[in-house]
């Protein structure tokens, strides 16, 4: 058999195994599940962790992006939690199930800001009216390679009216992805490597919540989420601590 013939056999073979390979791994999503079928999926983990507890009622689908969907729920406890699914391999996913809806960070692609969500989901009789989310970095100076830095603080808020977002999921406001790019455009263009990755760029910020009563006074985390706090399945999220104000300039 001649050179090109074969090349040509080879190249034909790598062509299709591609094409497999963007269908099974891109291809457009289909309809997200029903009520139904969420429920059975999310017990269905449940009952493999052996967690003994069960998913009552869905509250509603939120679509992140075309292949990323936030789901909170209420167990039959009345506990409030979430759950996150990711549209891969030609089927919609359950990547993750939390038992409460404490603040936390979905990091749908750890090396770009814009894909990070703010995720939520607060009993709506807890006596809580607002939610607050904080992004901070503190002071740092120091001395690396004979040359000086010096990094200012910065703080940024969202705050979240509860009583007319008792759950949910944002993607992060638009001055604090651009804080976050530029704190890796900025290591990046150092002389001197203070950082080697973006994972560990972004460990210089701390991402915090807190919540506030109608009588201007923070809700305490022990009223707010009550359940015992269990997470099974990914890992793409960063879990907020709540703030001390004593914290806060």
């Amino acid at each position: 058999m001649r050179r090109p013939h074969i090349t040509w056999i080879w190249t034909s073979v790598a062509s299709v195994l591609l094409l497999v390979f963007m269908w099974w791994n891109y291809s457009p999503p289909s309809q997200f599940p029903d009520e139904r079928q969420l429920l059975q999926e999310m017990n269905d983990m449940l009952n493999q962790y052996r967690s003994g507890d069960k998913v009552a009622d869905i509250q509603q689908a939120i679509q992140a992006d075309r292949r990323h969907v936030a789901v909170p729920y209420i167990s039959d406890d009345g506990n409030y939690g979430m759950s996150f699914w990711i549209w891969g391999k030609w089927k919609w996913e359950l990547i993750s199930l939390e038992s409460n809806g404490e603040p936390r960070l979905w990091m749908i692609d750890r090396n770009d800001p814009t894909s990070y969500f703010l995720t939520w989901n607060v009993a709506p009789e807890i006596a809580a009216e607002k939610l607050n989310a904080y992004i901070i970095r503190r002071r740092d100076y120091g001395v690396m390679d004979g040359k000086t830095y010096y990094s200012p603080r910065v703080q940024m808020s969202k705050e979240i009216v509860l009583a007319e977002e008792s759950f949910g999921a944002i993607p992060l406001p638009p001055t604090w992805q651009e804080v976050l790019q530029s704190s890796i455009h900025l290591d990046e263009t150092e002389t001197f490597p203070l950082f080697t990755s973006y994972s560990t760029a972004a460990m210089q910020f701390e991402f915090k919540w807190d919540a506030v009563g109608g009588n201007g006074k923070s809700v305490s985390q022990e009223i707010l989420f009550k359940s015992p706090q269990y997470s099974y399945g990914s890992s793409d999220f960063q879990y907020m601590m709540m703030i001390d104000e004593r914290e806060l300039e």
